[in-house]
């Protein structure tokens, strides 16, 4: 039962879209509202997103460059810090956080699907 639910965790971490997938289709179906399913879909991806990115490093170039996704994350939470100051006098650390993990889906995204086409094609010339 351990290695189904490892299996199954390794799956989700590999290809995070599923997890998107997944939470778009029962918030959906739960709400009936399908901008509440497409946020909580793309909030639940980033996690799986970070993850496989960080093995997709590790994979390609032998090494881990997670420091670099935390420093992204820290820097996304500055420009929204100084954009919430500039426009706003109220800073909430919700909203910073909030706009943060959708940016850090957008850049992630772009992240994966370039570290994907790039391991394929280092692949097709070492073989």
């Amino acid at each position: 039962m351990l290695n189904v639910i490892g299996a199954f965790i390794a799956t989700l971490i590999t290809v995070p879209y599923i997890v998107y997938f997944l939470v778009n289709k029962s918030i959906y179906k739960l709400t009936k509202k399908k901008s509440k399913a497409i946020k909580a879909g793309t909030d639940s991806t980033t996690f799986f997103l970070f993850l496989a990115i960080e093995r997709m490093t590790i994979e390609i170039w032998g090494q881990s460059y997670y420091w670099i996704l935390l420093l992204l994350f820290l820097g996304g939470c500055i420009l929204f810090t100084y954009v919430i100051w500039k426009k706003d006098l109220e800073l909430s650390i919700s909203k910073i956080l909030r706009l943060n993990w959708r940016l850090q889906f957008l850049i992630l995204s772009i992240g994966y699907f370039s570290l994907i086409t790039y391991g394929v094609i280092s692949r097709i010339f070492d073989a």
